[in-house]
């Protein structure tokens, strides 16, 4: 009885502990408040780029994967008006006073590269 006790407590313990990693909290941008990093890419080892303006702050960002662009913009496009940032334009959002633009590059090697970058807007 003992041993089948101890059995179901770790089956448990297993279950519990592998649906904990599924559920795992989403990954955000560095310098970039609510801009979640979309899964399957990864942030470049390059630091941020951040400056602070009189106008507001400038912040750059990259990261890479092997995701297809379209993907990539239909998940930032469902992603980020939930997180209060309004379309503006092609690959651009707008939150508050701040311009977002998401720009993705191809290479012939199916790396995908992001470039996310907030600057002001009206600059």
């Amino acid at each position: 009885m003992f041993i089948r006790s101890l059995f179901i407590l770790i089956a448990a313990s297993g279950l519990l502990l592998g649906s904990l990693s599924l559920t795992a909290a989403p990954k955000f941008v560095p310098g970039i408040n609510d801009l979640p990093l979309m899964p399957g890419l990864a942030l470049r080892s390059d630091a941020p780029v951040v400056f602070d303006t009189p106008g507001g702050r400038i912040v750059e960002v990259f990261a890479e994967g092997r995701i297809p662009k379209a993907r990539i913009r239909a998940f930032y496009g469902s992603t980020l008006p939930e997180l209060g940032w309004k379309p503006y334009a092609a690959s651009q959002f707008q939150r508050d006073k701040e311009l977002l633009k998401i720009e993705i590059t191809e290479a012939a090697n199916g790396t995908t590269m992001v470039r996310y970058s907030v600057v002001p807007k009206g600059q």
